[in-house]
């Protein structure tokens, strides 16, 4: 199978395998429970729920140090299959009763085999039956729908294929970091370079095991899957919020596929980090507690004051989503609460009433407790903090404190946490917290006027600050997130977006424009933060990283506020006519696309190890699949955590430093049955570290000094020549004296992979003098 195929393959069973996981399944658990709810939000709760379930399965059964395949078989199905029986009301003990009572009368020869094969048909007839009508109600209720899905996935194909079709590598080159530490889940020992937000490595330790692929090819393609799901996550998100159901569409491909973005905003995406996997859960969130607002102020009206009811169900999403970004990545929890600030500003005039207000901070805390409860776990058992989370404290000025804080941080964990469950049983012992209907407090004509003047106050200061910076914020704008030639169309764009949320707020529909005024308040907010250190305020996160939210609400804020608009224009007419509109300007836009060339350049996939090498990889761990450490290669650092539950690794740099300085008494030795031997004849630009031309291996390069073992020193710039340079011609020597036990593995014009087979009770020594050494 050509590599090529084999990386379409295992992404394709990633996708499939990740969204059976955190939808499918519990989708087929919960359906009933929550099918009421409009399919994109369905959509979204299922997503949430698996998500949440996965990661936090992993977290415990992590910290219990019983974390396998077969614990984490168990503890997906069983629990999912218990449930079913118990939402669906589905006689299992019965059936079995049943089924054991035929198989005893065919054993008595009472009944007849094909008897008892026709009832079990005849019950899987029924099973698909209901299966099939489900499937074709969906495919009747999403029928219009089919294209733009169509249209959408070939725009991620167009775009994205390319990264996974010819670079095979890693994106980004802290990923080894990150591949060492999923390759700790695996050996029951979560953080293994210390406590660290866990979130998308426990998904994709989980996706390895439970679908039998090492975790570096998960690496290396599920940021295809990430990037697919952003994407989706800002569709469901537009398709919860706007009446058209077709306008969103528009915003899902402009993030997907607009050339207006700038390549920072995105080029991240193209590389499996926390970072952005703690984005998918950020729409998410916001969604939820729009929701909340609006159904809660709903069943206020109708005088429904109780716990248990669908605004606390949005609640809960809310509480799990959160947590979920700060399970991912602090920064993503950061940058949702700053969108949360914009929704608390837009929604003021119900934020800060008793009946929302409390119920919203409630949900906050337990979100952060959630996220914290395994990370301050981990550090009272005497972990200690990753590196890392001195980097980001060091960001905002604070490195020195940064154990005090988590010091602090575990202590209110542990007395909120412990204090809250005593709080909340002796409140309910008590009859204080009840779960039945409550009176509804009722405000004055003028009290709810006050509330409405007091609620313009924050985003007038908004606004203000925003005008008052603008020039900045633009600037900041077209440099990391979103370039026009002109930029002041930005500014009426904003305005036109203003007035259409202001008008639906306060005269149509006041929650329709409180989604639009929340979401412009987190963007003015979130472009205040982008520029920051160009304003001289303390920044929260450094500007490429904060772009790549920046760039994301654009679209949500586009399509948002031209939904608004068709629905003002349209107030009087049929709902038709406004799909009908919704539907000929998102036909417009597509067209326009295309034939005006407003799509990117693709992007994506890894450059920072030759596709040669991942191809060499690939083959040999199958070649060796149950040797396990008998068999060595010997590369850069890149194949070091690839590989490490399979076999060994040696450094090049490593092993050239052992023969530096030749002499007959030097003995280097490599204790497997089988070497395997990388060196690039043409050598990579690492990262694209260096402004020019990395030169070929060469008699010119392998006769420099050879490089120090510091990092990634050795193998970045010109100093990667020179370290290929001294390996190639070290191959060359050995090969001489060895012609017919050094062979070649794999060659073309840019790389060389040769292995040597070994008795490991008399090995070779490698040590020899090549010319250079």
């Amino acid at each position: 199978m050509y590599m090529s195929t084999l990386n379409v393959v295992q992404f394709i069973q990633l996708f499939i395998g990740y969204i059976g996981f955190t939808v499918g399944l519990p989708a087929l658990v919960f359906y009933r429970k929550i099918k009421k709810f409009p399919a994109a939000e369905r959509f979204l709760i299922y997503y949430i729920i698996g998500n949440f379930y996965v990661i936090n399965l992993v977290q415990i059964l992590e910290l219990l140090h019983i974390s396998y395949k077969i614990t984490l078989f168990l503890f997906t199905f069983v629990p999912a299959f218990l449930s079913i029986v118990k939402i669906y009301h589905i006689p299992v003990i019965s059936y079995v009763k049943k089924v054991s009572g035929e198989c005893r009368h065919y054993i008595l020869k009472e009944l007849g085999f094909k008897s008892f094969l026709r009832h079990r048909w005849q019950e899987i007839k029924v099973f698909f039956r209901v299966a099939l009508r489900n499937i074709r109600r969906l495919a009747k209720e999403n029928f219009l729908d089919v294209p733009f899905l169509v249209l959408f996935a070939l725009l991620v194909w167009k775009v994205c294929g390319s990264g996974i079709l010819n670079n095979w590598g890693f994106g980004a080159s802290d990923i080894p970091v990150h591949n060492y530490w999923i390759n700790g889940l695996v050996e029951n020992n979560i953080y293994i370079a210390g406590i660290y937000p866990m979130g998308m490595h426990c998904m994709l330790y989980y996706l390895a095991e439970m679908l039998s692929i090492p975790a570096y090819v998960a690496l290396r393609l599920f940021w295809l899957v990430q990037f697919s799901m952003i994407a989706v996550m800002l569709l469901l998100f537009l398709k919860g919020q706007c009446k058209n159901r077709f306008l969103p569409y528009i915003g899902s491909m402009m993030f997907v596929g607009a050339k207006f973005f700038v390549n920072i905003s995105y080029s991240r995406f193209g590389a499996t980090l926390p970072q952005e996997f703690g984005m998918l859960y950020i729409l998410p969130s916001v969604l939820f507690i729009m929701k909340f607002f609006k159904t809660r102020s709903e069943e206020l009206e109708k005088g429904e004051n109780r716990i248990r009811c669908t605004s606390s169900w949005y609640l809960l999403g809310f509480a799990m989503s959160f947590s979920l970004t700060l399970t991912s990545h602090f920064y993503d929890t950061i940058i949702a609460g700053v969108i949360c600030i914009g929704v608390a500003i837009g929604y003021g005039y119900w934020f800060w009433r008793r009946e929302y207000f409390f119920r919203i901070m409630t949900a906050g805390i337990m979100s952060l407790l959630m996220a914290f409860l395994p990370m301050v776990a981990a550090f009272l058992t005497g972990k200690s903090l990753q590196g890392s989370m001195y980097w980001a404290m060091n960001v905002i000025g604070l490195r020195e404190y940064t154990v005090l804080v988590f010091r602090i941080i575990c202590i209110a964990v542990v007395a909120i946490t412990a204090g809250g469950i005593v709080i909340v049983f002796r409140r309910i012992k008590s009859g204080k917290i009840s779960f039945e209907n409550k009176k509804v407090p009722r405000y004055s004509t003028f009290h709810k006027f006050q509330l409405q003047i007091y609620n313009l106050i924050p985003p007038a200061l908004v606004l203000w600050i925003g005008w008052k910076y603008r020039e900045t914020v633009l600037w900041g704008c077209k440099q990391t997130a979103f370039s026009l030639a002109d930029m002041n169309p930005v500014l009426f764009g904003i305005g036109a977006a203003l007035c259409i949320g202001l008008i639906l707020r306060y005269f149509l529909e006041p929650h329709k424009g409180a989604t639009i005024v929340s979401m412009l308040m987190a963007e003015i907010l979130l472009g205040l933060v982008l520029v920051s250190g160009a304003l001289g305020w303390p920044m929260l996160m450094e500007p490429y990283r904060v772009c790549i939210y920046f760039a994301y609400l654009i679209p949500v804020i586009a399509v948002m506020a031209l939904d608004g608009a068709v629905n003002i224009l349209f107030i009087c007419r049929l709902p038709k006519l406004q799909q009908v509109t919704g539907l000929i300007m998102t036909v417009a836009v597509i067209v326009c696309s295309t034939n005006y060339e407003w799509i990117r350049e693709p992007f994506g996939g890894g450059n920072l190890e030759m596709n040669e090498a991942i191809l060499c990889t690939t083959n040999i761990l199958k070649d060796n699949e149950g040797r396990n450490n008998t068999w060595t290669i010997v590369s850069a650092n890149d194949e070091l955590r690839m590989i490490e539950e399979y076999g060994r690794h040696s450094e090049t740099i490593e092993f050239l430093e052992d023969m530096e300085h030749w002499n007959r008494t030097k003995e280097v030795t490599i204790p497997t049955e089988k070497v395997y031997f990388y060196i690039e004849k043409k050598p990579i630009n690492y990262a694209n570290g260096y402004v020019g031309k990395i030169p070929e291996v060469s008699e010119e390069q392998a006769i420099q000094s050879l490089p120090q073992n510091s990092g990634l020193a050795a193998y970045t710039g010109t100093r990667r020549s020179v370290t290929m340079s001294r390996m190639y011609y070290w191959a060359q020597q050995f090969l001489e004296l060895y012609p017919n036990e050094l062979k070649v593995y794999y060659e073309n014009d840019r790389f060389v992979c040769y292995y040597i087979e070994q008795n490991v009770y008399c090995l070779y020594n490698f040590a020899i003098d090549y010319g250079y050494n």
